[in-house]
């Protein structure tokens, strides 16, 4: 079958896109405002198209059966994707699978103001008559080895627990059980969904593994050799540290995100079934990227 992807030119986008070319089942589009000649090389349709042309989409899908949504559209309106989900329907796609590839669906008022962008999206697909599927992988493997090449194609940020300073600052008492998840491991274990028959849930949960904070700065020491320096913090304390009418979305992102974690919103189980996928755990990964063997330390 015909499956388009937008955003394929970096983050787990392009993770995805590598992992059905590599799999070869299934014809790739690739929705691009630019050439990715990298991805053209493999076997990918790079198909140049505007967001602002409604014709030029409707054509980009043509006898396309699954539309994989990767962009990182901030604006309020998420116009690129609301756009995309209107085009799939005039083209008669199947199944639709926004921009989440996060924690779970939180509403308009989501306490991540990064997530409430999601929400025009959702609502155009919950009236579109499409098939559709919200991504939720919890937190990315990958930004346990920023800043080496271990972050893949996504950005090197650091959140909880920075192994490369051998430092953590963590959200309640380290307990809780928390989703983790490779951002490749993420691309094969989609590109391998699309061969599964049936439904999708409408909220696809990919987990890789579920680790607390506390066992996480563990394996990290062991693998540093030495012990981090760690520092716990309430919710009381990060809703203090929210900068008011702050300039960007991104001031007060790793402090939402700090909260939407100890409101369990990135703790969950996998819930799809008929995929058969060996994911990286945790120890593995830090191993490979801050053992002494990796050149890092």
């Amino acid at each position: 079958m015909k499956v388009a992807i937008a955003g394929a030119s970096a983050g787990v986008g392009r993770c995805i896109a590598e992992s059905i070319l590599a799999r070869g089942s299934h014809t790739l589009i690739v929705l691009s405002r630019s050439k990715i000649p990298a991805l053209a090389e493999r076997g990918a349709v790079v198909t140049p198209v505007s967001y602002d042309s409604p014709e030029s989409l409707v054509a980009a899908l043509a006898g396309v059966h699954t539309v994989i949504s990767a962009i990182g559209d901030h604006s309020r309106s998420a116009s690129a994707q609301v756009a995309l989900v209107h085009a799939a329907v005039s083209a008669n796609v199947t199944r639709f699978i926004p921009s989440g590839w996060s924690g779970t669906e939180g509403g308009k008022d989501d306490i991540v103001e990064l997530y409430r962008y999601k929400q025009p999206v959702l609502d155009a697909l919950r009236q579109s008559g499409l098939k559709w599927s919200h991504p939720e992988n919890g937190i990315f493997m990958n930004y346990l080895a920023s800043p080496t090449k271990g972050v893949a194609t996504l950005k090197p940020l650091k959140f909880w627990i920075d192994v490369e300073n051998c430092k953590a600052t963590i959200p309640g008492d380290g307990n809780i059980k928390l989703a983790y998840t490779a951002a490749e491991d993420v691309g094969a274990f989609v590109a391998k969904a699309l061969d599964v028959p049936g439904e999708w849930p409408e909220s696809l949960r990919i987990v890789g593994a579920t680790v607390t904070h506390n066992e996480l700065v563990k394996i990290a020491e062991k693998v540093r050799g030495r012990p981090f320096e760690v520092v716990y913090k309430t919710a009381n304390e990060y809703t203090k540290d929210l900068v008011p009418n702050p300039p960007s979305i991104y001031v007060n992102m790793a402090t939402q995100l700090s909260l939407a974690l100890l409101d369990g919103r990135f703790s969950f189980d996998p819930n799809f079934e008929g995929v058969e996928h060996q994911f990286v755990q945790p120890a593995d990964f830090v191993q490979k990227w801050w053992g002494s063997e990796s050149g890092n330390v």
